[in-house]
């Protein structure tokens, strides 16, 4: 179950909406004649029907682009896209002022004749960080855009930039407030629900095909040329030609295409429409066609999201995610599509085919396991078109999806470092205890909890060092790329022993070990709420970081034997000495310590520290079901005494316990963070 981004005081009305516009024609006798043929034929009565209709080609927003501010981030290399565009009603090719208005907006990021691909997004001011980002990214990718602002400030904002077509919606025009409720069942949701649905339906009826996105979604490439079958793309021996693995040719059969919060993007490849059927339809990157079906399906959603019928299924549900799934599906029945194996599209779809509905192919659209996590992309060897940023963990807010696309480099809102800027970096090695318990279990058997609960035991214990040595020296923490050697689930309500320590459902993709997120290991929130400044790994790949001279390792060796040089530190040190050995490096920009084990024996400021480390050095709830009682099943990985130390509410139940790290003594006595 992948979560939605829907904090809608963190974002707004937090979603984005692509509107991706095929012009295809629409007429009931054309449909007719083409619903018994195969999906490939489908797809050349489809591309005939672009050839009959085409005003010609024209290249995608290259003016906004060009005019794109500088980010911090690093993002996948623009796609230059072309796209055909259909014949409509005339309104000015150029570049237009914005004046509030949807159509101001759409002359802007789709210029020409006629409608074409085009994406929205829906948002409030208070995540503004997120909407710089989606627009910085969505910029780079080359993919036309608008962005509906859910209240005045997000529209002023957006409006005095040069690379953001967006408009004033309904609800910022009846100055509607939201409640900041992270719950659908929200008044403020709802509203924004409907809003958002009634926009969707707004734009299908002009005539654009509508990709619709939520904020929390970066765009790597255009999506365009796959979901329009349009450009060199399509053509034989193009990335999405005939007999291509992910042939875009299929998908021109379907009226509505989702993604999908599945786990697998191994299986979803393999199975398409099968598999995707059998999860739950993530409408944060829906696309909707402009057909007789797609609009019937738009302005039909719409209704059941605002005003339901009475005695509706439709009655009791709080999202149109929800109330999407529900008219999918027949009732009472799973998964209530004929999803055949290996198609791109599921036929009976609403009220048994009244709509023809597409599979988003996983491995294109990754979700957050998938990309944060799983690293899906690199094992199928795929070039994903976006990332979507469900499945983080800790409060699931917006500063939980900043962090997730932060350290994945894909958070371009960072101005680039400060010149004047210091860091001091914790490099990853692993813990000698944790390898004793590897080589114990061996490494194809070392995922697992005793391995992982050791690591982050770890982990946390050099991270209390390290964040000392950093606030004695003046400089900004950099924390390490960790392992991870068991997954973190969303709740406490599956068994992922199982599944060898991975989320169920995700397994196939064998991908434990894999590099942490942060909010595996600790929880981004506190360290917010804490306002300790800190950085990712990512950072320490900007090229000004990477200049000769710019970072310098710091040497640590046992006190006995160790003289004092340039650039070296005795483990047991204390911060002043530490502070004071290392003022010659003063102008470095980041130092970088090997790990931090054993470093500090003392510091100046221990009960200040002490209170804050209680706070930052936690790691954050880690539950799982066991299928049998935990004291059998863990049995082969922990003790007795350590399987009690972690019952749950039940014994079918265990949460992992780990201790936060030693204290540092107020008195000054040593205060190591591992036994020597």
């Amino acid at each position: 179950m992948g979560a939605r981004f829907t904090a809608l005081l963190l974002v707004g009305a937090a979603s984005l909406m692509i509107l991706a516009s095929s012009m295809f024609g629409s007429s009931s006798s054309g449909a007719g004649r083409i619903v018994h043929v195969t999906e490939r034929g489908v797809a050349a009565a489809r591309q005939q029907q672009l050839a009959a209709t085409a005003a010609g080609s024209r290249s995608r927003l290259t003016n906004l682009a060009e005019a794109a501010p500088g980010g911090g981030g690093a993002a996948a290399p623009p796609l230059a896209t072309a796209t055909a565009s259909a014949a409509s009603p005339e309104r000015p090719a150029a570049r237009g002022a914005l004046d509030g208005s949807l159509e101001a907006a759409l002359r802007v990021a789709v210029p020409g004749e006629a409608p074409g691909f085009v994406m929205a997004s829906f948002a409030n001011s208070a995540l503004n960080d997120h909407l710089v980002n989606f627009v910085l990214c969505a910029v780079r990718a080359r993919a036309p855009f608008v962005i509906g602002a859910v209240d005045q400030a997000a529209f002023t904002m957006l409006s005095a930039r040069r690379d953001a077509p967006t408009y004033v919606t309904p609800m910022a025009k009846e100055g509607a407030s939201l409640d900041g409720s992270n719950q659908h069942s929200s008044g403020s949701w709802k509203r924004f629900a409907g809003m958002r649905t009634g926009e969707v339906l707004r734009m299908v009826r002009l005539g654009y095909s509508v990709l619709h996105t939520d904020i929390d979604v970066v765009w790597l490439r255009s999506p365009e040329p796959y979901l329009m079958c349009s450009g060199e793309a399509s053509r034989p021996g193009g990335e999405h030609g005939p007999g291509s693995r992910f042939e875009c040719g299929p998908l021109l059969s379907a009226d509505v295409a989702v993604s999908s919060d599945n786990m697998s993007p191994g299986r979803d490849t393999e199975g398409r429409a099968s598999y995707s059927a059998g999860g739950t339809f993530n409408t944060g990157i829906l696309f909707l066609r402009p057909t007789v079906k797609g609009r019937a399906f738009a302005e039909e959603w719409h209704a059941n999201v605002v005003s339901p019928p009475p005695g509706s299924r439709y009655v009791s549900l709080t999202s149109d995610q929800q109330v999407f799934n529900h008219m999918m599906r027949k009732p009472r029945q799973w998964p209530g599509v004929d999803a055949p194996h290996g198609s791109a599209v599921m036929r009976e779809a609403w009220d048994g085919g009244r709509v023809t509905l597409g599979s988003l192919p996983l491995a294109l659209f990754l979700n957050g396991h998938g990309y944060f996590v799983q690293r899906a992309d690199l094992r199928l060897k795929v070039s994903p078109f976006a990332v979507h940023a469900t499945y983080s963990l800790d409060n699931h807010d917006g500063v939980a999806k900043r962090q997730r696309f932060r350290e994945a480099a894909l958070w371009a809102a960072d101005p680039p470092p400060r010149p004047e800027a210091r860091y001091l970096a914790l490099n990853f090695s692993t813990p000698p205890l944790v390898q004793t318990k590897i080589d114990k279990y061996g490494r194809a058997n070392a995922a697992n909890i005793d391995v992982h609960s050791a690591a982050l035991n770890a982990y946390v214990a050099e991270l209390r060092d390290a964040l000392a040595l950093a606030r004695a020296l003046g400089r900004t923490l950099v924390l390490p790329r960790w392992t991870c050697w068991c997954d973190r689930m969303w709740s406490g309500s599956d068994d992922i022993f199982h599944f060898g320590c991975m989320y169920p459902g995700s397994q196939d993709g064998k991908f434990v070990p894999f590099a942490c997120p942060m909010d595996h290991v600790l929880s981004p929130a506190a360290w917010a709420k804490a306002e300790v400044d800190y950085r990712d790994a990512a950072i320490l790949d900007q090229p000004q970081l990477r200049a000769s001279g710019a970072v310098v390792d710091v040497g640590l060796e046992p006190r006995p034997g160790w003289t004092r040089k340039a650039g070296s530190l005795p483990l047991g040190t204390s911060a002043a000495e530490a502070r004071e050995l290392l003022k010659p490096l003063a102008a470095t920009p980041v130092l970088r310590l090997p790990h931090a084990r054993g470093l500090l024996c003392s510091i100046d400021d221990a009960a200040a520290f002490n209170s804050l480390a209680d706070r930052l050095l936690r790691i954050p709830t880690w539950c799982a079901k066991c299928f049998q009682p935990c004291s059998k099943e863990l049995a082969g990985w922990l003790p007795a005494e350590e399987i009690r130390r972690g019952g749950g509410w039940d014994k079918m139940s265990y949460c992992m316990k780990v201790d936060v790290p030693p204290k540092f003594d107020a008195g000054g006595a040593c205060s190591l963070n591992v036994q020597p």
